[in-house]
């Protein structure tokens, strides 16, 4: 990106509201410097700190916001109905550099015509794909167990006690076909699995080949081992609940690296506690960090990571460049490159086209697009 905007006499530069994020600060500032560079005006949320529950803007900054053309925001922030029509007569979309949308009210937003980006990056998804995997093998094997043996100068187990199983002839659950959970298809081929998956949204045009799409109960019963990576909306809240989780078999594992709300937390610690499955890999949890007297902590069937799994170098350096050149783009008049809501770019054509008579933006801003 060379540029976002140039000065005139008669324009101003393009506004963007940011958050802050505690868990992403250091990457947060580094996209407000390059905006900054490139002539964008920044004006900045409220403090965030770590185990606030996300929630909406304090009323001290929605004018803020109502005066932002653009607004980054994070999972640790909400943007609802209410801030969306408020901000509507100015805001051309909202941006958040990393997958997760699910703070922002996607179906008001498209019906008002703004665009919802997010960091949809190659690296980004591939990365959490590839995290699911080590999850899985761990798992499987066991490593954890064996780990201990070494540590405790444990004897190599008896032939009649081997805990650790082959990930090859297994039967794996994926709950959402998204760009994460298709990756993992593709990254399940050479183990020679039987997968499953419920996603109710998915287009049928880009369902992996040798994917059985099933129903949700049929998919938790069946599995050895169930990956969620759903998208988490109103309606598939806690999709994995104490009735779906009842379903599934004592020797299967649960694997959540889509978001807290994914799963009922209780339901789940409780069928740990009582072994009603054989364990699970967590990278998400209702409340983050997760708490130091979550009885999650006490439990030696689960692995815990802290919402950091997929959080690379490679992954970092591309959620940066993903979310400058989303906002480029909506600022020269072009859809984000990772756009969320895409049956919601006509009706904001049509929005920004007179915003862009006004200010001038489109006719300035087209010759910088690479």
């Amino acid at each position: 990106m060379n540029t976002i905007c140039r000065s005139h006499d008669s324009e101003r530069a393009p506004r963007v509201f940011v958050v802050h994020d505690h868990m992403l600060e250091p990457m947060f500032d580094g996209i407000v410097q390059d905006l900054e560079a490139h002539g964008v005006e920044i004006l900045r949320g409220p403090a965030s700190r770590a185990g606030d529950t996300p929630g909406v803007l304090p009323p001290a900054f929605m004018s803020t916001l109502q005066q932002s053309d653009i607004a980054m925001f994070s999972s640790r922030a909400v943007c609802d109905a209410t801030m969306l029509t408020a901000c509507a007569p100015r805001l051309r979309a909202v941006i958040n550099p990393t997958i997760g949308v699910e703070t922002v009210d996607l179906a008001s937003a498209t019906e008002l015509g703004i665009l919802v980006g997010n960091g949809a990056t190659p690296e980004n998804y591939l990365g959490m794909a590839e995290s699911a995997m080590m999850f899985m093998l761990n798992l499987f094997l066991n490593l954890r167990t064996t780990e201990r043996h070494l540590r405790e100068n444990k004897p190599r187990p008896a032939p009649d006690k081997v805990h650790a199983r082959t990930l090859r002839g297994k039967t794996i659950g994926i709950l959402g076909l998204g760009n994460i959970g298709r990756s993992i298809v593709d990254m399940l081929a050479p183990f020679g699995v039987e997968v499953l998956a419920f996603s109710p949204r998915a287009d049928a045009s880009t369902v992996p080949p040798g994917v059985e799409m099933t129903g949700l109960d049929d998919l938790m019963a069946r599995a050895d081992l169930v990956c969620v990576c759903i998208a988490v909306t109103p309606e598939n809240r806690q999709l994995v609940n104490e009735r779906t989780l009842g379903l599934m078999k004592p020797s299967a594992y649960l694997v959540n690296i889509a978001r807290g709300d994914a799963v009922d937390e209780p339901a789940l610690i409780r069928t740990l506690q009582d072994c009603r499955i054989a364990g699970a890999a967590l990278d998400t949890y209702v409340h983050e960090p997760l708490p130091m007297d979550s009885p999650l902590r006490q439990l030696d069937n689960v692995i815990l990571t802290p919402h950091a799994v997929g959080y690379t170098k490679e992954t970092v350096d591309s959620l940066r460049r993903a979310a400058l050149e989303n906002i480029r783009r909506v600022v020269i008049g072009l859809p984000p490159l990772y756009c969320k809501n895409p049956s919601a770019i006509a009706r904001w054509n049509t929005r920004i086209s007179s915003m862009d008579r006004l200010r001038g933006w489109r006719q300035a801003m087209r010759e910088v697009i690479a």
